[in-house]
């Protein structure tokens, strides 16, 4: 089998690309050949001498007709049997190429959020959710029709790795006890964040000079955040591992007494028999133990919930007391988590639940074909490129190309500072010139619609006014 996986990202690692590249490994272990769509960057670098081959792209919305280009070139010397997309404008792109390529499509959804879905079942051959909160919601305040395509195939931590062994703490903890936050510090994961400080508050009043913090994780909000722990954590040490991967993030596991983590990182580091405070992005399970666990495997460990709505003050105070009982009591958590992972995420077993859903949609596919849909239905392929020129500091020219033009009416929205200032309404002229009206930080958000009322909208570039920056001359491009 030939597997073709798009997946779009914004950060350079993370769960979402740890839970494709054990996909790609275990799909390669069996001789199967895997082709991802990614941006350049050390994931595509990594999956490449791990021997999948890789189609770079940026997903920019100029970039679908020159991705599918390839992606077709390699369907004639090396034809795809089927595409597993993962959200957003992965998602978009393998859809795309199915229809074109008349191939079948599957996508996962990760998180609490419907990206179309809806719109796009009719066309996939299923559905993989992450956890049953995630399938739930996808049902229910999603009103996803099709239930039937809608699987369950959770994360799963590689026992093989991410196991119990000796290692020593971080050299700062000094005899303490390490509790680490595993997890990227982005925007994103804002809410992990906020209920972290409050952990780092509590524990500066009530354990001074007691407990290590070991970050594992990086990310645009890195200054900030070490900042902000600085500012907050008393007596008590602070280190920053960066990000990890492999045997690195196993030891950083082990060596601590405890992990606050969400998802995949939650998982693993129960696999490695250390207690977890489960924090998502979307919600807070807490110290998984007898009577939370469930709902914690039900949400994907913190991957469905309200956020700071949903949370009860006062949790993440309450379970690091819990931890800081005794050392018998971790241990004793640590063995409850292991088991848990033993029994609801066997990597082996989930990882052929898989690919028998892949060898089935490629069957019923094949007994039952859809046909081939031309690329002239999406407006996508008819972008070409974006380019943007200030002839003088006051002006902003904007050209957008595409192929054909000739059906088409563009639009063009000015935002300054992310608040729009400035509508230019629809016009069979894909360029526009803009007066920038003063200093500020400008970006337009451009509309494409053809004649069947079909549309996009995308942004440009961001440039600074005139006042900000005297910048004669200055071009900046986008190409498909």
């Amino acid at each position: 089998m030939h597997l073709l996986i798009p997946v779009f990202f914004n950060a350079p690692q993370g769960g979402l690309h740890e839970n494709v590249r054990a996909t790609v490994l275990f799909m390669l272990a069996r001789r199967h050949r895997v082709t991802l769509v990614c941006r350049p960057g050390p994931f595509a670098e990594q999956l490449r001498e791990q021997g999948a081959g890789v189609i770079e792209t940026d997903y920019g919305e100029c970039s679908y007709a020159a991705a599918l280009a390839e992606i077709r070139a390699l369907h004639e010397c090396e034809p795809i049997d089927l595409i597993h997309a993962h959200p957003f404008a992965a998602r978009r792109l393998g859809v795309i190429a199915a229809r074109v390529l008349g191939l079948p499509c599957v996508v996962t959804m990760h998180g609490k959020y419907l990206d179309a879905l809806p719109q796009t079942i009719d066309q996939l051959d299923a559905v993989f959710a992450v956890s049953e909160g995630i399938r739930h919601y996808l049902l229910t305040e999603g009103e996803v029709g099709h239930p039937e395509k809608l699987q369950v195939v959770p994360n799963t931590p590689d026992a093989r790795l991410f196991k119990a062994v000796k290692v020593a703490p971080p050299a700062e903890a000094e005899g303490r006890v390490v509790v680490s936050l595993v997890t990227r510090l982005d925007r994103d994961k804002a809410f992990i964040l906020e209920v972290f400080y409050q952990a780092v508050v509590h524990a500066a009043a009530r354990y001074p000079g007691r407990i290590h913090w070991q970050v594992v994780g990086q990310g645009t909000l890195e200054e900030a955040f070490a900042e902000r722990v600085e500012a907050l954590r008393g007596e008590n040490s602070v280190s920053y591992t960066g990000w990890l991967q492999g045997e690195a993030l196993r030891d950083a596991y082990c060596a601590s007494d405890a992990v606050i983590a969400p998802g995949r990182c939650t998982l693993e580091a129960m696999s490695c028999g250390v207690p977890a405070i489960a924090l998502g992005s979307k919600g807070y399970n807490g110290l998984v133990d007898g009577e939370n666990w469930q709902q914690a495997v039900f949400s994907n460990f913190g991957g469905v919930g309200e956020k700071q709505a949903g949370y009860v003050e006062g949790s993440v105070e309450l379970d690091l007391d819990r931890l800081m009982r005794s050392r018998a009591e971790r241990r004793r958590l640590g063995r409850f988590g292991r088991q848990v992972v033993r029994q609801c995420f066997n990597a082996g077993e989930m990882h052929r639940r898989l690919l028998g859903f892949y060898q089935l949609a490629v069957a019923a596919y094949r007994a039952a074909p859809r046909p081939p849909v031309d690329e002239s239905a999406f407006l996508e392929l008819r972008l070409r490129g974006l380019a943007q020129h200030r002839p003088s500091p006051e002006t902003l020219t904007i050209r957008l190309e595409c192929e054909p033009a000739e059906d088409l009416q563009f639009a063009w929205y000015l935002l300054r500072n992310g608040k729009v200032i400035e509508k230019l309404g629809y016009a069979p002229k894909p360029h526009r010139e803009i007066a920038l009206p003063g200093p500020g930080r400008y970006r337009v958000r451009c509309y494409v619609r053809d004649s069947e009322g079909r549309k996009i909208a995308f942004l440009g570039p961001e440039v600074e006014g005139p006042g900000d920056a005297q910048v004669n001359g200055e071009e900046v491009k986008r190409e498909g």
